[in-house]
């Protein structure tokens, strides 16, 4: 871990951190406000999927975030935005396939 990137910010976790909890906060909020269902639920009825395709728009954060850390030339935070990105979406699919 180079410690000066990380003070530049330009660093993996700089990006893969807020990209894994700023989408929960936003699915968060959406469900508060917009649904009477609670995350818990979502989990445990996994062929409730209408609404789980709703909730990916929460990612959209991460495009937003990417872009950021991209035109401020912070490519290694970029690169964890897009790290934590693909996690979300093999998460996803291994929701949907498998569960």
């Amino acid at each position: 871990m180079n410690k000066l990137d990380l003070k530049k910010g330009d660093h993996l976790l700089v990006g893969l951190i807020p990209a894994l909890i700023l989408p929960i906060l936003i699915m968060s909020l959406i469900l508060r406000y917009y649904s009477s269902f609670t995350i818990e639920y979502i989990i445990n009825n996994p062929m409730f999927s209408p609404l789980v395709n709703d909730l990916k728009g929460a990612l959209l954060i991460n495009l937003g975030l990417f872009f950021l850390f991209y035109w401020l030339k912070k490519d290694k935070s970029a690169k964890g935005v897009l790290l934590a990105t693909l996690l979300y979406a093999a998460i996803y699919i291994y929701y949907m396939f498998f569960m």
